[in-house]
């Protein structure tokens, strides 16, 4: 709650301006009444107006108080012509004179000689500004004949000491009212500018930025902090030609140019700077001009800020090598190779069939290199359409295309910043993908949908496919030279075919994780089933081994059975065609039953149809591989 303090002309005021502020107050201000007059006795309180929002005073105190109450708000108490005239018709009548003083401030007098004209009396106006010298303008109006005088509480109380007849001049209830009305409105002025005031206080004092600001001279009129210590100059040079003190602002070519300068660079004391110039204009013509400038290094702060941010949101690579399960020869032998991989910044190309794990030794390589505690963004080449693929790759711009978010989107390339992108499945983008990304590898650079801009990024990239990428170059189904820029190391997966000694391993940790997840007991395999694990092709690699890892521990609830070779040859029907040297008869029928279950007959019939027979469609349609694919299409003579 403010407060307005307001200097009674009379005591017998009080009453009446306790009413009519009852009236007009909004709740938001308190009313403090004093009935001092003279600057000697009002000093006590104008040095008490900290806490004061607007002060109403009249006269010769209301002058007093503009000298001592610093940047508070004086409201003058109006005496009308009214009020005036009320007191000569009383000092004429009482002292039965023509002749009459009129002593006050000069807002108090103006226009007093005028009564002269229809009243028939004499008025001498003698201006009062100060208290010091209104004993002696008395003294001078008694000594010309003049006994009887008009005039504030401060002039009457001298008046009468000299012996003069005198009358003092009310303030009526209008005057009263409408000197409350304009503290109100000046005092919520007031505080709204206080506010302002403070605000921008605080925007430079705690701002990271240097600021500075000249005039239309380019005289320097303003320096915060931040701006002083970034540039080791003293915050006391304003006033002086910004040209001369820091001419790396370049305020000359912004005011005369009238358009501003952003994002340029500059070296400032030792540090290189980013920095913003920009004109300030009003009603069109240039008033000055305002320079923000900061630190590249701090920039770069906050956008590794920003990157672990994304880092903690998810883009991070969980799995480590000592994720990977590996007893064969030819795994430990890849994983050694990975290992020297993650030791250097080159790209990394995995070529392995699905199911291998070709995600988890890009993440062993992410995590295992430099870069690890930047962000893992994994992309899915295959499951985005060319134009959504582009999008979600390099980001676009507000309004680049309908349906574009407001403020545009950040691209995965962007968000990858001092991380690593793994582009899954890369065999599948389209030769307008391959084209904007063989940019991104030469230049470094990227640049979003809908924007003229380019946006420098350091990223690693890891690439996977399960297709010969070399053949489909030379089928001019890939273009060569992405091939190269993908190919600078190569990794490839063994299928679990030829890891036969990681089988069971694999197999046993599998039923452990689902065990526990299921709260269903981990069951053991005669020899038998195991035989017919280690012969089985895997077509499906370590994805179709964790699947059936799981299906052995869903559907077995007995603690005390073992799988045995017939449980197992059904479950392996169930998913494709078993390893060789059991009888075929019954393996196919079996294998037909477990399609049956999965993706039936009539509906691989009907994709087959719906894509003309084009397998790589059909695939995508069931969800299968293309290898899949082919091995049910013949198991079931479902070739045309």
């Amino acid at each position: 709650m403010g407060k307005i303090l307001f200097f009674l002309p009379k005591p017998e005021d009080r009453e009446v301006a306790s009413e009519l502020f009852a009236d007009i107050n909004d709740g938001n201000w308190e009313l403090e009444l004093r009935h001092v007059t003279g600057a000697n006795a009002v000093l006590p309180f104008c040095n008490e107006t900290c806490q004061v929002d607007a002060i109403i005073a009249r006269g010769v105190t209301a002058a007093a108080v503009k000298l001592s109450a610093g940047d508070v708000p004086v409201v003058d108490l109006s005496v009308t012509g009214y009020d005036i005239i009320d007191a000569v018709v009383e000092c004429s009548t009482r002292y039965q004179t023509r002749n009459i003083g009129l002593v006050g401030a000069q807002s108090m007098i103006f226009g007093g000689k005028k009564i002269e004209k229809f009243m028939k009396v004499t008025i001498t106006p003698v201006a009062v500004d100060k208290e010091d010298d209104a004993e002696l303008k008395i003294k001078e109006l008694k000594a010309a004949g003049i006994t009887a005088m008009i005039g504030g509480g401060m002039s009457v109380q001298l008046g009468a000491k000299l012996g003069m007849n005198t009358v003092f001049i009310p303030s009526g209830p209008e005057a009263i009212y409408q000197a409350m009305r304009e503290a109100t409105r000046v005092a919520t002025v007031r505080r709204i500018e206080q506010e302002r005031t403070e605000q921008l206080r605080a925007i430079l004092d705690y701002s990271v930025e240097g600021i500075v600001a000249v005039d239309k001279d380019g005289q320097l009129s303003l320096m915060n902090k931040a701006a002083a210590k970034l540039s080791s100059l003293a915050e006391n040079v304003t006033g002086r030609p910004a040209e001369e003190v820091i001419p790396q602002l370049q305020f000359k070519s912004v005011i005369d140019g009238g358009k501003a300068k952003l994002g340029y660079f500059q070296t400032i004391g030792k540090l290189p700077m980013v920095i913003n110039c920009v004109p300030i204009k009003i009603n069109d013509q240039i008033a000055g001009a305002v320079a923000t400038f900061q630190p590249v290094t701090m920039i770069q702060e906050v956008e590794g800020d920003f990157r672990r941010k994304l880092h903690q949101k998810g883009l991070v690579a969980k799995l480590t090598f000592n994720h990977i399960l590996a007893e064969s020869e030819i795994m430990r032998k890849t994983v050694a190779l990975a290992k020297e991989y993650s030791a250097v910044d080159s790209n990394v190309l995995i070529v392995g069939e699905t199911g291998t794990g070709k995600e988890i030794f890009a993440q062993s390589i992410h995590n295992a290199s430099v870069r690890k505690q930047g962000p893992f963004v994994p992309v899915n080449c295959a499951a985005l359409p060319e134009n959504l693929l582009e999008s979600e790759l390099f980001g676009y711009t507000e309004g680049a295309f309908t349906g574009a978010v407001k403020g545009g989107k950040m691209g995965l390339f962007e968000q990858a910043h001092k991380g690593t992108i793994f582009l899954d499945e890369i065999s599948e983008i389209s030769p307008r993908i391959q084209g904007l990304l063989l940019r991104v590898l030469q230049e470094r650079e990227i640049r979003r949908l809908g924007d003229d801009r380019v946006i420098p990024v350091d990223v690693r990239v890891i690439a996977a496919t399960n297709r010969g990428l070399r053949q489909l170059s030379r089928e001019g189904r890939f273009r060569s030279d992405l091939y190269y820029r993908l190919d600078v190391l190569q990794l490839s997966i063994p299928p679990l075919c030829e890891r036969t000694e990681d089988i069971l391993l694999l197999l046993r940790y599998f039923m452990e994780q689902y065990a526990s997840r299921f709260n269903r007991p981990c069951t053991e395999l005669s020899v038998e089933a195991q035989e017919l694990l280690l012969g089985y092709s895997w077509p499906g690699n370590v994805r179709e081994l964790c699947n059936i890892a799981e299906r052995l521990i869903v559907i077995n609830k007995n603690t005390a059975a073992v799988i045995q070779a017939g449980h197992m040859q059904a479950i392996l029907a169930a998913t494709t065609e078993v390893a060789t040297g059991h009888n075929s008869r019954a393996v196919k029928t079996a294998t037909i039953q477990g399609l049956k279950q999965e993706a039936d007959l009539e509906r691989i019939q009907q994709a087959l149809l719906e894509t003309n027979f084009n397998i790589g469609k059909t695939a995508q349609i069931l969800g299968l591989s293309r290898t899949t694919l082919w091995r049910r299409v013949k198991l079931l003579n479902l070739v045309r």
